[in-house]
């Protein structure tokens, strides 16, 4: 590659022409971006892996999803894995499930199709995976993105991140920030835990009370409370403020 790479987070994949080839830089490492056919009006881009030599991901682009490609193409880039081979991934479709941060109820189970692919939704989008590396995320407003992760280093904790990469951008602006909350730590023996430091409520049986509880935000925000309670209102100050600073950036400046 010509060290004078355009950077990908600056492309414009609708100026490509027919047949046209092109290399992009992103942090992590390059993209290989060409036009399908003569004529045609679909883009294949191509992740390379962390080595640089190896292609990790291959993602037929429409042309509604040419604004998207950047952030979705450097998020791939960003989570593949060091290396890729010619076998597809080995991941465990309910931990992708479990795993992904853009799922609004992990309670109502993990809904498995015949083909072995899972599926959930969002506000404004919905996600399918497959076992083959295969994942598709489709908005409810048209745009759809697609790709194949190639090389069985890919894991379910990688695959889950790029569904998740890929539904943040096609989301409602409501579910850009929906918040979790767990459950306390419960009842338990104080040296069942490394680090205890013994505060909590005793009962019978030498057992404490811990109350900690961990909120958290499809956004990627998490942290821990004391209390299931004081973590309730982590969660909603994380709302009110996240969703305060993105009101204020869509306001036009004063004059």
């Amino acid at each position: 590659m010509s060290p004078d790479v355009a950077p990908l987070d600056t492309a414009d994949l609708s100026a490509l022409a027919d047949g046209q080839r092109a290399w992009f830089t992103t942090v992590r490492g390059p993209v290989f971006v060409r036009r399908y056919a003569r004529h045609g009006d679909f883009v294949r881009a191509a992740v390379r892996s962390g080595n640089g030599q190896d292609r990790a991901a291959l993602l037929p682009l429409h042309p509604d999803a040419y604004p998207l490609a950047p952030a979705w193409l450097a998020a791939i880039a960003e989570t593949a894995p060091e290396t890729a081979d010619h076998r597809n991934p080995f991941a465990s479709m309910t931990s992708v499930r479990l795993l992904a941060r853009m799922t609004p109820d992990k309670r109502n189970g993990i809904p498995r199709l015949s083909d072995g692919s899972v599926g959930w939704s969002m506000p404004g989008a919905t996600a399918r995976v497959w076992p083959d590396g295969r994942i598709q995320l489709r908005s409810t407003t048209g745009p759809v993105l697609a790709c194949r992760l190639e090389g069985s280093p890919w894991d379910h904790f990688q695959m889950a991140t790029v569904a998740d990469s890929g539904l943040r951008l096609l989301c409602a602006p409501e579910a850009q920030h929906m918040t979790r909350t767990g459950e306390p730590s419960g009842w338990h023996r104080p040296y069942d835990r490394p680090g205890n430091t013994m505060a909590g409520r005793e009962r019978n049986g030498g057992q404490i009370y811990d109350g900690s509880t961990t909120s958290s935000c499809t956004c990627g925000w998490s942290t821990t409370s004391p209390s299931q309670l004081g973590a309730r209102a982590m969660a909603e100050q994380h709302r009110r403020e996240a969703t305060a600073s993105t009101a204020g950036a869509d306001q036009p400046p004063h004059p």
